[in-house]
């Protein structure tokens, strides 16, 4: 069984045309792909909110997005805030590691089971800890943030025994995204973000899971092969996919 990821990250409200145009066609040539983003999708700041919601969030619903990663640009430290940031996602929003204090909501999920074909796709996400239960403005917020590696052990020995495919879909950074795939070797995929990482090729850390990562701003889309056999998945192939014609010089 063979199945194609397509991914995008830290596109900063840039989803609009052409950049959408070129995402649909990729979506058309591949139209049994799972679609995921691994956050900062919106346009407003960390303690930031658009009156209204995010405009962008419905086009990502309509794009046929499966699953996002909450990015430090869709947080927000109080409780009447945070939710309207992301209410207009008709998707699940990934973050294990965010907790809510008291009776504050938490508009966010730790993980999804994507059924596809006859198989099952875990992705979990997880978050750069933006409140803490040690800052000092902890008392002004309704939430904060475990260790994201921490969060993520758990996310895997829970999903791991339920699934045939497991993504970790994170906002955390390039360097804590190696960390992660050395110290979760169960996971078969790492989509990221928040580093506005590069990557000509996949990042393979001791044989452990491949980190993937889009570069920003919707100049590309990654698109990720990937054989599913035995209870586990493993990496065929990797591309970026340029969406915009303004690519950053040498590219």
């Amino acid at each position: 069984m063979e199945v194609v990821i397509l991914h995008t990250n830290d596109t900063h409200g840039r989803l609009q045309p052409p950049v959408t145009d070129r995402l649909r066609a990729l979506r058309d040539e591949h139209p049994d792909a799972l679609l995921l983003d691994a956050g900062d999708s919106i346009t407003a700041g960390n303690l930031g909110f658009r009156v209204g919601g995010e405009p962008v969030l419905e086009t990502m619903s309509e794009l046929g997005y499966r699953a996002m990663c909450l990015g430090n640009r869709e947080t927000h430290p109080r409780k009447e805030l945070f939710p309207i940031k992301i209410d207009r996602a008709r998707f699940p929003i990934l973050s294990a590691n965010m907790v809510a204090k008291g009776d504050a909501p938490l508009p966010v999920v730790p993980h999804v089971i994507l059924p596809w074909h006859g198989i099952r796709v875990g992705v979990f996400g997880v978050t750069v800890p933006m409140f803490t239960k040690k800052q000092w403005s902890q008392p002004l917020c309704d939430y904060w943030f475990d260790h994201p590696l921490r969060a993520a052990r758990k996310q895997v020995d829970e999903l791991r025994p339920q699934v045939d495919l497991l993504i970790a879909l994170t906002h955390i950074g390039f360097g804590p995204d190696r960390e992660l795939a050395a110290a979760c070797p169960e996971l078969d995929l790492i989509i990221g973000g928040h580093s506005h990482t590069d990557l000509d090729e996949p990042a393979w850390v001791e044989g452990q899971a491949p980190v993937l990562q889009a570069r920003a701003f919707g100049f590309y889309a990654g698109v990720a092969l990937l054989s599913v056999k035995g209870g586990r998945g493993r990496l065929l192939r990797w591309e970026k996919r340029p969406l915009r014609d303004d690519l950053p010089a040498g590219r």
